[in-house]
């Protein structure tokens, strides 16, 4: 049973980029659990509506936001959604990213700000839409992926990193500040999850992490079995922390934690590994070097 500031059944949801990966596991686990009522969004329209399929088909109910969370107006579709088939809103959880591979010398500022638009201005705009329902209602939860590489950033993927690292920034400072209100924040930073994450950001083929799992020989077993999880299983912790109740932060995959842990310890080893890793393995685009 849930605890008190814990998860209760047929609650009302919001999830982001749902249509696949971590937010779809989420979406039928919680489906399955407590029958919840959720609005998903997601870009891609075939893909949501099979997720909202197999949400119903596993006792939940669901209705579908297709678009791009970096549009203001998506945000105000999508919670204005929640409101008008479930009337009112118990737990965001802002799943959809973004990440465009590549070192420095690779990127321009527009890819940053792309970047940011999505990983960290859409999580803002979704929680400054769903607090003052929290507030009224007096109770909340918001979930915010970010990322191990939001508390450890290394080199060739600088960009994406700087807007985990914002995001884990404000959730971990809102969750202090509004824990007097009963707002309760989770801060997710898995490690590498096996979804199609990868291959929607054009993450090189030979370092993509799902595709190296599928392989059937010695790296496929090591990333399977001790670099990398399943969207299931980061789903599972994710819903394990919702059930506790309370604001806390998860870091997720035995490399995340260890990685973490270092960062905390001892930072400059951490960082003198860093420097040390060679372009070739750091940097997983294909892209050249812009003039």
């Amino acid at each position: 049973m849930a605890s008190k500031r814990g998860l209760s059944g047929q609650f009302k949801g919001i999830i982001t980029g749902a249509s696949s990966g971590i937010g779809k596991a989420m979406a039928l686990e919680l489906a399955a659990k407590y029958q919840a009522r959720l609005v998903l969004n997601a870009r891609s329209e075939e893909q949501l509506e099979a997720t909202c399929k197999a949400v119903e088909e596993a006792g939940g109910k669901a209705v579908k936001v297709v678009g791009d969370v970096s549009d203001k107006s998506v945000v105000e579709t999508t919670v204005n959604a929640c409101l008008e088939s479930f009337g009112g809103v118990d737990v965001l959880i802002n799943n959809a990213g973004l990440a465009t591979p590549g070192t420095i010398m690779k990127l321009t500022v527009e890819d940053w700000e792309r970047v940011f638009a999505v990983n960290f201005f859409a999580p803002l705009r979704f929680t400054y839409a769903v607090l003052p329902h929290f507030a009224k209602a007096g109770k909340g939860k918001i979930v915010n992926i970010s990322s191990v590489a939001g508390k450890i950033a290394f080199p060739g993927s600088v960009c994406y990193a700087s807007s985990k690292f914002a995001l884990t920034g404000m959730s971990e400072g809102m969750a202090a500040e509004l824990a007097s209100q009963n707002i309760d924040i989770i801060t997710v930073c898995p490690g590498w999850v096996r979804t199609e994450f990868f291959e929607k950001n054009r993450v090189a083929e030979a370092k993509n992490p799902t595709s190296i799992a599928g392989r059937n020989n010695i790296q496929g077993f090591i990333m399977r079995s001790f670099l990398s999880i399943s969207s299931q299983e980061c789903s599972a912790e994710i819903v394990k922390a919702l059930e506790k109740g309370g604001s806390s932060e998860i870091v997720l995959t035995h490399p995340g934690k260890i990685f973490e842990r270092l960062a905390g310890i001892c930072p400059p080893a951490v960082f003198a590994m860093a420097k040390r890793i060679p372009s070739e393995i750091s940097d997983s685009s294909n892209k050249p070097e812009k003039n």
